[in-house]
């Protein structure tokens, strides 16, 4: 049950482009918490948000900018992602975003932020959702 929230500048990337980069970060993120990236119930679990930011709008070194970094947001349940798979989701988002804005000479094209929500913490509807309960959900295998 993954929250992915990507914020880049508006002349980023266009519409078709954003669709894509979103599927295939929704895909990345399903993989690695150990979800069926086909199964319709995993899929209807990922939220994922797409925020356009005003052109010059994002500063480095207190200097507006013109093609800013992405930044990526990814919150999980506690317990969802281990090392291992935390390490390749890492290097699989590299590689995604490297194939939509290339690679910026001398920084970097993307920040990656990763953020646990504490078992018990993720709520919705009135009711506390468990990390058991959420991978039964999502069709994914205890290991």
């Amino acid at each position: 049950m993954p929250l992915i929230h990507v914020t880049a500048d508006e002349n980023t990337l266009g519409k078709d482009d954003q669709d894509n980069l979103m599927s295939e970060i929704s895909r990345a993120v399903l993989k690695a918490e150990g979800a069926p990236v086909d199964d319709n119930g995993a899929n209807a679990l990922v939220w994922a948000y797409y925020d356009a930011r005003p052109a010059q709008s994002t500063y480095i070194g207190g200097q507006a900018i013109s093609a800013p970094p992405i930044r990526i947001n990814i919150t999980t349940p506690e317990g969802a992602l281990n090392a291992e798979n935390r390490h390749q989701l890492v290097k699989d988002l590299g590689e995604i975003v490297d194939r939509y804005v290339g690679i910026f000479e001398g920084r970097l094209n993307h920040w990656t932020m990763m953020h646990e929500v504490t078992e018990g913490s993720w709520a919705g509807a009135g009711q506390i959702f468990h990390l058991a309960d959420i991978q039964s959900a999502m069709n994914i295998s205890a290991a």
